[in-house]
């Protein structure tokens, strides 16, 4: 049924050079899927495209594009329509994080994260969305993060771009309903790629019972979109994380997750 969804469609990956946008790509091919590959380095994801194509026979186009800058994402989606391709369905996984106090990020790197994570991806959905309502079928999956349920101290910036992407993914959905296109939010916890290194921080010992590998992470995250699930935790103590960040009291929750940071030495 997952195959029937993708063989044949053609899916927008962002953030597809690495991590989970190149396990997105490398499933999706395997399901038969045709790709467009974003991000910002070219020689990759011209090799992956090219692997891709011929291992599974689908087609791929490449839109090399920075997200962070200021029109980046008008620009990716007036690209990405000008290939004369029917986008059925869009992986919004483009995003970074920092680790630290938000008094040493920077005005300049906060406004890159928000950018990014919350401004690329709703410009994106707004300027391919409209097609797909009309054919009335496709959907987006848009990476949030278990951090977005909750106050994440020293990583604040990041945390509350989550919280934008999975709210905005919920009303979405709704406003959707009947349409035949699918809006779905996956939200994973701690996962070993380069999402850690590049925001300075490590898996924590007491979260390594959570870690689920990426490979797993996006596989999971697909059979939920197929599923047509609005919002998806992958690994059964995420979820459980999940659920006591909505019913213990937030500062609770916040001083709990600031503490956690500080022993990380993220403070």
């Amino acid at each position: 049924m997952s195959d029937d969804l993708f063989r044949g469609r053609w899916v927008l990956i962002t953030g597809a050079s690495s991590g989970f946008g190149e396990d997105f790509a490398r499933q999706l091919a395997a399901r038969g899927a045709h790709l467009i590959l974003s991000a910002r380095s070219e020689a990759k994801l011209r090799a992956l495209g090219e692997e891709l194509s011929s291992k599974h026979r689908v087609e791929h186009r490449v839109v090399t594009k920075d997200l962070a800058v200021a029109g980046g994402a008008d620009s990716l989606a007036d690209d990405v329509l000008a290939l004369g391709v029917e986008v059925d369905h869009v992986i919004n996984n483009a995003g970074f994080g920092i680790g630290g106090p938000f008094s040493e990020l920077g005005a300049k790197r906060a406004a890159e994260m928000l950018r990014l994570n919350c401004e690329a991806l709703t410009v994106l959905t707004a300027k391919l969305l409209p097609p797909m309502v009309a054919r009335g079928r496709g959907g987006f999956l848009q990476v949030a993060s278990v951090a977005g349920f909750q106050p994440t101290p020293y990583m604040s910036v990041y945390g509350a771009s989550k919280a934008y992407v999975v709210n905005f993914t919920v009303g979405l959905a709704e406003e959707l309903r009947g349409t035949g296109v699918r809006m779905s939010a996956l939200c994973p916890g701690p996962v070993a790629t380069g999402f850690q290194a590049a925001a300075g921080i490590e898996i924590a010992p007491q979260q390594r019972a959570s870690v689920l590998s990426s490979e797993e992470t996006v596989r999971r995250g697909i059979e939920a979109y197929v599923a047509n699930n609005t919002v998806f935790v992958p690994g059964a103590v995420n979820k459980l994380g999940g659920i006591a960040a909505k019913f213990l009291p937030r500062a609770l929750v916040a001083r709990a997750a600031g503490q956690m940071m500080k022993n990380r030495g993220r403070a």
